[in-house]
């Protein structure tokens, strides 16, 4: 494995990749020999690379965000050509990073880790190469139909904002907002689906003994 020399059946890893500390970390996963440590994982989740990708499930977040991390080398891992992103992404990535968490609070993340800005850079690059293949994938957008456009308006629009004790708007005014997220639920499900398939064909390994 590139920069990393692993003893999977001791749970023993040393680092010396984007966590850049010589520390022996624990190997939580293996997805087609792609290790998965536990100290990405603790990355991820700190970060937030997958609170979008996770947002409303319940139970561990932990496993949670290694499900996501495990998806996503699955599929990098199959990805026939190489997509290769730029420098100015990835900057911009870390910049956008930056001001969802706040200076301060990034910083403190850092710190925790004994990390360095440039240090996110592997992880995001990952990430934008993944977001890169499922636009690709699932690029051109579903059409809406007015009809399931007023079912959603009735179904979730209005029970959402009644139970946050607000005026629900007509549907015309909202009618592009409605629209946008049924294709966005629509996407995930079929990425969903996508993943789920080309990870039961994948070689993948967990170790749950790290989350302990």
């Amino acid at each position: 494995m590139s920069k990393k020399t692993a003893c999977f059946f001791l749970f023993c890893f040393l680092v010396t990749g984007p966590a850049r500390a010589q520390t022996v970390d624990c190997l939580v996963a293996v997805v087609s020999g792609q290790a998965v440590t536990l100290t990405d994982l603790e990355i991820a989740r700190e970060f937030g690379f997958f609170d979008r990708t996770i947002e409303g499930t319940s139970g561990d977040r932990r496993l949670a965000v290694l499900d996501a991390l495990i998806g996503q080398k699955v599929v990098l891992g199959v990805t026939r050509e190489p997509l290769a992103i730029g420098k100015d992404e990835v900057s911009l990535a870390l910049e956008a990073l930056r001001e969802r968490l706040g200076p301060a609070i990034f910083r403190t993340k850092l710190g925790k880790f004994g990390l360095r800005e440039e240090d996110l850079r592997p992880y995001l690059e990952e990430q934008l190469r993944y977001d890169r293949v499922v636009s690709i994938r699932f690029g051109p957008k579903s059409p809406v139909s007015r009809g399931d456009a007023e079912k959603y308006y009735r179904d979730v629009y209005i029970p959402e904002q009644k139970a946050k004790g607000l005026e629900p708007d007509t549907l015309e005014s909202v009618l592009s907002s409605l629209e946008r997220r049924i294709r966005e639920n629509l996407k995930a499900r079929k990425v969903a689906d996508w993943v789920r398939n080309l990870r039961s064909q994948a070689e993948v390994r967990i170790n749950l003994d790290c989350l302990k």
